[in-house]
């Protein structure tokens, strides 16, 4: 097992033994602290995905920025070239479950947008280093995307998920920002 495989093997074990109270007190904190910066009052389109039960909840933000009139643009995976289209969407019935039981936005529901016409992308991950780099789930989709990707990016994590150093390989791009439920630091990208 690579030694990235198994960072990811091990934090996703560890992530997993969160208490159920735990978690919504790390999910509020990051929420307060993204929901409080400047990037998010000003983003116009944000590009979130939609959580999954291993992941940060983030229902609570695609909520909040619908109210507060902003556009929410989510990715749904073309697995056969390894890529994201992303696809605008404001209701429940605008996404379901697609690649690897994630939820995605439904084509014919949806409109499609240019990742480049995101003024926030809010980039998943499971493990980060101070240097914005991270190891995600595996699949390459945000690593080819954010080579050409030119907005701001962000990540929200805990604490407990910033180690000092990650393995890099060539294409790996770090994120502009990182949110803990502690604190918020730019990464030097």
């Amino acid at each position: 097992m690579s030694e990235k495989k198994k960072m990811r093997h091990n934090m996703l074990e560890y992530l997993s033994s969160f208490s159920e109270h735990e978690r919504k007190k790390i999910e509020e904190k990051l929420r307060q602290r993204l929901f409080s910066s400047s990037l998010f009052q000003q983003a116009k389109t944000i590009g979130i995905t939609i959580s999954t039960d291993t992941e940060w909840n983030t229902f609570h933000i695609i909520e909040k920025a619908l109210e507060e009139g902003k556009t929410i643009a989510s990715p749904k995976c073309k697995v056969e070239t390894k890529e994201m289209q992303y696809y605008t969407w404001s209701k429940a019935d605008q996404i379901q479950n697609g690649y690897a039981g994630i939820k995605e936005p439904i084509p014919d529901k949806t409109i499609p947008i240019s990742f480049q016409d995101i003024d926030l992308l809010i980039v998943p991950g499971i493990i980060f280093d101070k240097e914005g780099y991270r190891i995600g789930y595996g699949g390459g989709y945000y690593d080819r995307m954010l080579m050409e990707y030119q907005g701001i990016t962000i990540s929200l994590c805990s604490e407990k998920q910033i180690v000092e150093k990650i393995p890099r390989e060539i294409h790996d791009l770090p994120v502009a920002q990182i949110f803990t439920e502690e604190r918020e630091f730019l990464t030097g990208k």
